[in-house]
């Protein structure tokens, strides 16, 4: 909050400003022989032309003090508001699991980590009991997304990475498995 006392007003005006996408913003001016000063920049036009309106009919009439308030309330809310919508979209993402799949030759195994701030998992199995891979896919509204597993020879299928995705990336992945473990 911030109090001004002036004296000597001359005159009360609105400024109008133009963005770089033309979008405007409005602030009273109050002209004093001590300089101008603005008032809030993120008033409607209406109560900008209301303050402005009681400034000019202080300055005519014979009254000895004028007492204005504007807030921007309305302008702090939605800058709030966005503020912890991005703060919420943040954490989704910095909270979303990481999954690394390793397959090791040598030690005739395959590691799954799957690593989030909810914790860790670590699913290892043979490389024996790995049947094949395949590609599930799942129709999201008009379009289908999907994802990578690992097929056991008791036919449990274990998801390399349980989010879905675009074909081209798993088709990919899925080759590169393949080439890997004909070598």
């Amino acid at each position: 909050m911030e109090k001004l006392k002036m004296f000597d007003l001359q005159e009360a005006y609105i400024l109008t400003k133009t963005g770089s996408k033309g979008a405007k913003t409005y602030q009273v001016m109050i002209v004093t022989p001590f300089g101008d000063f603005a008032l809030l920049s993120h008033v409607s036009y209406q109560q900008n032309q209301e303050v402005a309106f009681q400034i000019n009919d202080f300055i005519n009439s014979g009254q000895t003090s004028l007492l204005v308030q504007q807030n921007q309330r309305n302008y702090l809310f939605f800058l709030n508001l966005f503020t912890l919508i991005i703060m919420a979209i943040a954490a989704f993402f910095a909270t979303s699991p990481v999954t690394i799949c390793t397959f090791y030759k040598s030690i005739d195994k395959v590691f799954l980590e799957r690593k989030s701030l909810r914790g860790n998992q670590i699913i290892e199995h043979p490389l024996e009991y790995i049947l094949g891979f395949d590609i599930q896919e799942k129709q999201y509204k008009y379009s289908k997304l999907y994802r990578a597993v690992i097929v056991l020879k008791s036919f449990k299928e274990i998801p390399i990475n349980p989010q879905y995705t675009d074909e081209k990336t798993i088709k990919y992945a899925v080759s590169r498995i393949h080439s890997f473990m004909k070598c």
